[in-house]
């Protein structure tokens, strides 16, 4: 699930504000943090994911759903899975990997409803695009400072 950079920075901000400023004292430190809460704010409206990060997840997307399609062969499930791809729009790509997420969670559905042996090939392509997904997305991680965090 991805939530938008928006939500994310709304979430620190109130953090910031809500949990750590009550403990803070030294009238210095307390700048230092109203400081980064007005940059967070200042930065919200400005930040926008980066495309290409969309279009590689919407081209494996598209490309799981053609697999899961070929794999239901004539099942009335591979029709619907085509039309979900189809109706999914060229650009841009924050919309068309909004739409197609909503076509693997239509493509999951339709399979769902299907004997196991001709579902799993098709659930299968799916899962392998949530798995590169996944990990595409904990790539552009940075490093944690929980080590950091934990002394204090």
């Amino acid at each position: 699930m991805t939530i938008p950079v928006e939500t994310l920075i709304d979430g620190l901000a109130r953090t910031l504000t809500d949990a750590v400023l009550p403990d803070v004292t030294s009238r210095f430190a307390r700048g230092q943090l109203f400081a980064v809460v007005d940059v967070l704010r200042n930065l919200r409206d400005r930040l926008e994911v980066k495309a290409a990060l969309y279009e590689t997840e919407a081209a494996s997307a598209a490309a799981a759903l053609e697999r899961a399609a070929a794999a239901l062969g004539r099942e009335a499930a591979a029709a619907r899975i085509a039309e979900a791809l189809a109706a999914a729009p060229a650009g841009p790509p924050a919309e068309r990997t909004a739409a197609l997420r909503a076509a693997l969670v239509a493509a999951l559905e339709a399979i769902d409803a299907l004997p196991e042996e001709l579902a799993a090939p098709a659930r299968a392509a799916i899962a392998e695009h949530l798995a590169a997904q996944t990990m595409r997305e904990v790539a552009v991680l940075k490093p944690s400072l929980l080590g950091e965090i934990s002394k204090g």
